[in-house]
């Protein structure tokens, strides 16, 4: 089934301006660039990545905003979500990187806690960009939170070096937290390595 152009147009409105274009960065065999976010759009258009709101099949937890869910290359965003929210676009980011993986890590057994930790330094490169002075950001980070310390830590060691990668013994650290996380812990514990099946290729060359 094709996908609501009006919800495509809704997302990519946030992967295609100019703060999510900014992003650049390579962590191993995985390059998150405007590219990327772009071939995530293009996906959506030709419906190669399904993406629903949330009802019927496609539930989310109260306290989710959105979810990529790999397996079957499927986005799903809470009915009517509020992408004029910093917070809520920073969120589409997470999740599309999570869409980005699966496309440039097809076949690739991948740590799970890299998957997860280069997510949260994608959405904070967001934050970062999309704040006229990065020393004030629209969105601040929960002080007693140290997976978003740490991700917008290595966010801003990124900001500005396009293609760079970030110091390992601080994606350690980030992964360390997000594996003490109660969120992620059962999740990593069970299923530590993820193997990507790709996204399927458009039609046309």
């Amino acid at each position: 089934m094709a996908n609501d152009a009006a919800l495509v147009a809704k997302v990519a409105n946030v992967l295609l301006s100019q703060e999510c274009q900014r992003i650049n960065f390579r962590w191993g065999k995985l390059h998150v660039n405007a590219k990327a976010y772009r071939a995530v759009v293009f996906a959506m258009v030709d419906s190669r990545i399904h993406l629903h709101e949330a009802k019927g099949k496609y539930k989310l937890d109260s306290d989710t905003e959105a979810e990529y869910r790999g397996a079957t290359e499927t986005l799903i965003i809470k009915p009517h979500l509020n992408l004029s929210s910093i917070y809520n676009r920073m969120t589409i980011v997470h999740e599309s990187t999570h869409a980005i993986q699966d496309a440039e890590l097809e076949d690739e057994w991948v740590w799970h806690l890299d998957k997860e930790a280069t997510a949260f330094v994608a959405e904070w490169l967001l934050d970062i960009y999309s704040s006229p002075d990065p020393r004030h950001l629209k969105n601040n980070p929960d002080p007693d939170d140290p997976i978003e310390l740490i991700a917008l830590e290595i966010a801003r060691s990124l900001a500005g070096r396009p293609g760079a990668s970030p110091d390992p013994a601080a994606m350690r650290r980030l992964g360390d937290a997000i594996f003490k996380d109660p969120t992620y812990s059962v999740t990593m514990a069970l299923h530590p390595w993820n193997r990507g099946d790709g996204v399927p290729e458009p039609d046309f060359p």
